[in-house]
């Protein structure tokens, strides 16, 4: 199932007027009680993933939408700077981080799974561009049985470039780690968009930048 939204036209993202930052707007009327609410009520946590490729915007908006469902926001660039980033090598990078992501993504789930247990939703940037990725972590979720929502931001390629470089300069609230122009590059040319199957298995909101 899915569904399109264009930040520009719908105001999915809007000003927070205590501190300025981008939020997701109500686009899902059914979805907007509280976490503690739903609970009462007997309605399942939920997983939603934030997916895209780098520069897409997927921090703030993942910030944005934990704060709109009091859900944890759990996110894989935190936990491969603080538990990594002092060991990364000087050459053979791509083997390095790969290996340790995929350890990282395995403990982020475990955290995930006991925070659902206790009837809160979940807010996931874990990486996942591409497909293959993306099912083994689908069959994950389906064998726990837990409700999932898909968000997939894009944007054009300059876009993107230009707000990583900002991004690096400015350091700011979804800063992580600097993302050097080469590794932009790889990991842009790396990212698989969901295909028509996909698209069609999951509940996928599509949000263009």
């Amino acid at each position: 199932m899915k569904t399109q939204y264009d930040v520009g036209d719908c105001g999915l993202l809007s000003s927070d007027a205590a501190g300025g930052a981008s939020t997701p707007g109500h686009v899902e009327d059914e979805r907007t009680l509280s976490t503690r609410d739903a609970f009462a009520q007997g309605l399942e946590p939920r997983v939603y993933l934030v997916i895209g490729p780098v520069g897409a915007g997927k921090s703030t908006f993942a910030l944005g939408l934990a704060k709109t469902h009091r859900a944890v926001r759990l996110t894989l660039d935190d936990w491969m700077t603080t538990l990594f980033a002092k060991d990364r090598p000087g050459s053979d990078v791509t083997s390095w981080y790969i290996e340790r992501a995929d350890r990282a993504v395995d403990q982020i789930w475990k955290v995930a799974a006991a925070i659902l247990e206790v009837g809160i939703d979940v807010v996931l940037e874990i990486g996942l561009i591409r497909r293959d990725d993306r099912e083994r972590f689908y069959r994950r979720v389906d064998a726990a049985s837990i409700a999932l929502t898909v968000f997939v931001l894009d944007a054009d390629r300059a876009t993107r470039r230009r707000r990583v470089e900002e991004r690096n300069d400015a350091r700011g609230a979804t800063f992580s780690m600097h993302v050097p122009p080469a590794i932009f590059e790889l990991a842009s040319d790396l990212w698989e968009a969901p295909d028509d199957a996909e698209r069609e298995a999951r509940d996928m909101r599509f949000i263009r930048v």
